[in-house]
């Protein structure tokens, strides 16, 4: 049983994660890049914080995916490997939503980070033991 505020957190991954799998699913010219990176990012923030709160690891509240990977795989190295996410998408995180800050990712970008998430998102669940319709 996973305890409540955990599941909080993988509940809102879990949203942005939706997100992302129905902006990917839009014909190319529809596919609204920045948003669909934006919510590929968030994902994997909050999938790493909900990890962290399950094993009571306090984490400053920071976008920083490279300081979460960090923390995360301190407790289980076989986190190791979201190290090269965390390079990919740490900068969809703030810097992408606002206009001084101006790019706009290609939609083979977005398809990129939504197959990383995927694969985050089995990562992840497979570590609580759950599927998505535990957090429908």
């Amino acid at each position: 049983m996973i305890e409540k505020e955990v599941k909080n957190w993988l509940v809102k991954a879990f949203n942005d994660y939706r997100t992302a799998e129905k902006l990917i699913g839009f014909p190319d010219e529809e596919v609204i890049t920045d948003t669909l990176c934006f919510h590929c990012q968030q994902f994997v923030e909050k999938a790493l914080k909900a990890f962290l709160v399950h094993w009571k690891v306090d984490f400053e509240r920071v976008h920083s995916l490279e300081y979460l990977v960090k923390l995360c795989t301190d407790k289980d190295p076989s986190f190791d490997w979201l190290y090269e996410v965390a390079k990919k998408l740490s900068d969809y995180a703030v810097e992408i939503r606002y206009p001084d800050e101006f790019y706009i990712p290609t939609v083979d970008e977005a398809r990129e980070c939504f197959d990383i998430v995927r694969k985050v998102k089995d990562f992840i669940f497979k570590k609580f033991g759950i599927k998505e319709e535990d957090l429908k």
